[in-house]
């Protein structure tokens, strides 16, 4: 396998997982799901995880099977990598590397989409774009958590300060575990 094509097929399997971990997120979530850009890629990536959802049931809203279909992605983006002679050919290797590339990348999503919420609070407060109520109903949902803790105070809401304080520990433990199991990093779409 030349090394544009293999470039082709990861590139197309890595938007392929960043669709499958946006739709297990707008599971988790629980987002509007009459969003036309929800509706979009739900049905452009969820036709796997709707066979392996016969088998593995969400449980309360986790939606293993669609979390399972990124690792399988991945799993086979490694593989093609072992086919090319980049990287070792170990099956349970590419296993854990590809369930490291998908947890860090949905960190990495979920960075930008806090991100993403607190700058268009700012900008664009009473905009009712698709794409800005996506993200700042998500945004929303991953504060709360926070909220109940910190309500806000004299109109400053302070929970995005502690949301990135926990999100950055997350990252920096799994990159720990990643970089220890010796992941490639050129390969993965979580760094």
């Amino acid at each position: 396998m030349s090394e544009a094509t293999f470039f082709l097929f990861k590139a197309l399997m890595d938007v392929f997982t960043l669709g499958v971990v946006f739709n297990f997120l707008f599971r988790l979530l629980k987002v509007d799901y009459y969003n036309p850009l929800v509706q979009g890629i739900i049905k452009a990536v969820d036709f796997p995880s709707q066979f392996l959802r016969s088998f593995i049931r969400p449980i309360y809203s986790v939606d293993i099977a669609t979390f399972f279909v990124a690792i399988f992605i991945q799993a086979g983006a490694f593989y093609m990598a072992a086919i090319a002679g980049s990287i070792e050919y170990a099956p349970m290797k590419i296993l854990m590397w590809s369930t490291y590339s998908v947890v860090l990348l949905m960190l990495k999503m979920i960075w930008w989409i806090l991100l993403g919420g607190i700058i268009l609070s700012f900008v664009a407060g009473n905009n009712f774009h698709p794409a800005i109520v996506l993200i700042r109903q998500m945004s929303d949902k991953l504060f709360n958590p926070f909220r109940i803790f910190l309500p806000p105070m004299g109109g400053l809401d302070f929970s995005p300060i502690f949301a990135f304080i926990a999100l950055n520990f997350l990252q920096a433990i799994f990159v720990q575990f990643a970089l220890e199991s010796g992941l490639p990093v050129w390969l993965s779409v979580g760094f």
